[in-house]
């Protein structure tokens, strides 16, 4: 008996972590990820809008590349500087500044860890679907593309990230294994 308390002892602290918990750990010492991804839109009704699967990539301080490879092909890239979205069907490339979108993706937080109580007030969720839960409500909604985040966390990191417009909308992303570093 003493030998099985023993370890609920040692085990308990690994299974209590909070999801602000994970998010450090998963975000310390992070200078690289990739990730493939599914995406669904859901309407304000629960109707699934869209779906799209693709891969994230990701250099810290400030660089991403997310390239959809399913409907539709569509590349965005960041630099830390600009953000380029180029669209192959429309032979279209749209470049805006990135400072102006920092705040737009919660993800950019993942490389720069500091900026999450700069930029969002987080909180706690319950456990649902095996993952903790992190809610992240932008402090300048008005500038903000969506109302809260969620960001789901399993023992191996990221694996959900929701975001909730102000229309009634729900993007979701899943995200596959993570390759760090």
């Amino acid at each position: 008996h003493l030998f099985v308390l023993m370890l609920m002892a040692i085990a308990s602290p690994l299974q209590a972590q909070t999801a602000r918990q994970q998010f450090d750990a998963f975000a310390r010492g992070l200078q690289t990820a990739s990730a493939a991804f599914q995406q669904v839109v859901t309407g304000p009704n629960g109707e699934k809008v869209q779906t799209a699967q693709g891969r994230l990539q990701m250099k810290s301080p400030n660089r991403f590349r997310w390239e959809y490879s399913k409907p539709d092909v569509q590349l965005i890239v960041a630099d830390g500087r600009k953000i380029w979205v180029y669209e192959p069907d429309l032979k279209q490339v749209t470049v805006k500044p990135q400072d102006a979108l920092n705040q737009d993706s919660p993800l950019s937080v993942l490389s720069s860890p500091a900026a999450l109580d700069r930029f969002y007030t987080a909180s706690e969720l319950p456990e649902k679907q095996g993952l903790r839960w992190l809610q992240l409500l932008p402090k300048r909604p008005d500038s903000s593309p969506f109302d809260k985040a969620w960001l789901g966390f399993d023992g191996n990191g990221l694996r959900s990230m929701r975001l909730f417009d102000n229309l009634g909308q729900v993007s979701e992303f899943t995200f596959g294994t993570w390759t760090r570093n």
